[in-house]
This record gives C-alpha cells, sequence and structure tokens, in this order.
C-alpha cells in the first residue's frame, strides 16, 4: 500500500487526560501539540469558560492547526442520552448538543461527535429516539454554520463490556447511517480502531455492514479485551501495553482495509481525509512519550 495522503490529528483530551477542564493545562497542552508540525488537526471538547475558548481559538489560528468537536465527554459526565424513549430525557440531551454545536462553530470546528446513550434493551424504540435526536441536531448544526455545514458524526462504542452503547455493533451503525443519510448530507460515523476488538469485530467485518461514503474520520487507539487486567475495556492504553489487542499489524491492516474502501479519496472537511490518535498514558508516563510511540507505530503500519 502506498502511504495515503491525511491530515493526523489527536484527541487532546485523551493525551492529557482529564486537562481539557483547566484552563492552564489546555493552553499549555494544545501549545505543545501545535509546536510538533505532524499534527494539523487537535479533537477538544466543552471549553471551561468563553474566555479559554477564545484564547484557544488564537492559538489554532495562529499555529494553522485545525480542529474537530467531540461531544462524547460532554455526555458522559453530564450522564446524558440522546437515544432515550423517555422524551424529556432525550431533550435535555439534546439541548446540551445543541449548545455543543454552537461552541464547535464558535471554536472554528468543522466536525462534531457524539455517542448513543446506552443499550437498555429496546433496541428499535432506542434507535427510533436516536434518529430523532440526529435529525435534530444535523438541521441545527447545518442552519448554525457560517459556510460548509458542520458535520455530525457518530462514533460506535462496544455493546456489552464498557460503554454498552446502543451504538454499537456496525450492523445497527450502518442501518443508522443510511438512514440518516437518506436525509442530511452533514451526518457521518467515526470509527475508531480501539473499539473494534471490544465489539469483536474485525476490521473487515465493520467496514462490509457500512455505507462506504459514511465513513468520515478514523481514529488510531488501543485496548485490552482480558478482564483481569485493571486497563480492561475502552481504556485506550498506549499501543504495547502487555496482553492489548492493536499495535503495528493492526493498524496497519485498519489502514490498509480503509485505503482499498475509498477513505482516503474521499472529500473531507479538512480538504485531506483525517486520522487521529486516542491514547491514553499510563498514570506514571508524559503524555509527548505516548504520542511519539503512537507516530512510531503509524511510520512502521505504513511502511510493511
Amino acid at each position: 500500500m502506498t502511504a495515503p495522503a491525511f491530515k493526523l490529528g489527536v484527541v487532546q483530551f485523551m493525551a492529557f487526560f482529564n486537562s481539557d477542564q483547566n484552563p492552564d493545562a489546555l493552553l499549555s497542552s494544545l501549545t505543545l501539540l501545535a509546536r510538533d508540525d505532524d499534527f494539523a488537526l487537535v479533537e477538544l471538547t466543552r471549553m471551561p469558560n468563553p474566555q479559554t475558548r477564545d484564547r484557544v481559538k488564537a492559538l489554532l489560528q495562529a499555529a494553522h492547526l485545525d480542529c474537530a468537536f467531540a461531544a462524547t465527554p460532554v455526555i458522559l459526565r453530564g450522564g446524558l442520552n440522546p437515544s432515550a424513549v423517555d422524551e424529556i430525557t432525550r431533550r435535555t440531551a439534546l439541548t446540551e448538543l445543541k449548545a455543543c454545536v454552537d461552541e464547535a462553530v464558535a471554536l472554528g470546528a468543522k466536525t462534531l461527535t457524539l455517542m448513543s446513550g446506552p443499550f437498555s434493551g429496546d433496541e428499535a424504540g432506542e434507535l427510533k429516539a436516536f434518529v430523532q435526536t440526529l435529525d435534530e441536531l444535523c438541521v441545527y448544526a447545518s442552519d448554525k454554520s457560517l459556510d460548509s455545514p458542520l458535520l455530525v458524526l457518530v462514533e460506535p462504542f462496544d455493546r456489552t463490556v464498557d460503554k454498552k452503547a446502543l451504538i454499537g455493533p456496525s450492523s445497527l451503525a450502518g442501518a443508522l447511517a443510511t438512514e440518516m443519510l437518506s436525509r442530511h448530507s452533514n451526518f457521518g460515523l467515526l470509527i475508531d480502531l480501539s473499539h473494534l476488538p471490544l465489539l469483536g469485530e474485525s476490521v473487515e467485518e465493520c467496514l462490509v455492514a457500512l455505507p462506504l461514503e459514511a465513513v468520515r474520520h478514523v481514529h488510531l487507539g488501543n485496548c485490552v479485551v482480558d478482564p483481569t487486567d485493571p486497563l480492561y475495556g475502552d481504556q485506550h492504553p498506549p499501543f504495547g501495553y502487555p496482553r492489548s489487542a492493536n499495535d503495528v499489524e493492526q493498524v496497519r491492516v485498519f489502514l490498509s482495509a480503509l485505503h482499498y474502501s475509498g477513505y482516503f479519496r474521499r472529500p473531507s472537511p479538512y480538504g485531506l481525509p483525517t486520522v487521529s490518535f486516542e491514547v491514553k498514558p499510563l498514570p506514571d508516563q508524559d503524555p509527548l512519550l505516548v504520542l511519539a510511540n503512537a507516530k512510531r507505530v503509524l511510520k512502521l503500519a505504513l511502511a510493511i
């Protein structure tokens, strides 16, 4: 496989874990990332206040660094459920997600990523509720965007291990994407390599189940599927962690499958397709060391 052209990104609030709500820590970490010209994209979440957002936006502009907005931490931290069959619960989540759209647009982000709520047993009812939320959110995002519409991405998570989310298995993510794309051009999916082992799916099984034009962003990460390990579940340990699922070969297979699916030839709001690291340092590790680890794994995977 010839190395494809793409913009390399990093999930800031995972690489510099829980730094996003401390203005000084957030700006310090972004300065480090902005000085590394390997990175062209940072994924951010809700800012502590508008003043911090303005300082972050100025830093991004000075560094010529693109950004994406992640609403998933807002959902998890707030215990929100955008796929709740209870209408009050669903609309509470929708209100917060619309506020995330406002912040994403103010920040200059081109995409907003969210997850579904937890799977509670009523797949048909919860899917219908989630489609309602997404319909309203895609319209709101399209109306709020000044230039091209903000792209709303759903990220599938595990169903039975950690997040236990409605979306979920790739078959259900594919059905959701097919329905949403029939009505909204600003909808897509984010596929995370670290979630596939937790779903018990191979890369090929995942991509075959999806309308390929729906895949608009991807994450490179790792996970542990051994329930006896302290990092079992959706913890995004560094590549090379003992008994973990993903390393150079898995990254190679993932990128190769994406290449043959046409991912790297599809239009992107960022000009080039995007690939982001979502890795979390162990408690005693330097975040920059873990990012250097990830970049080496990527370079080796692309060289094979």
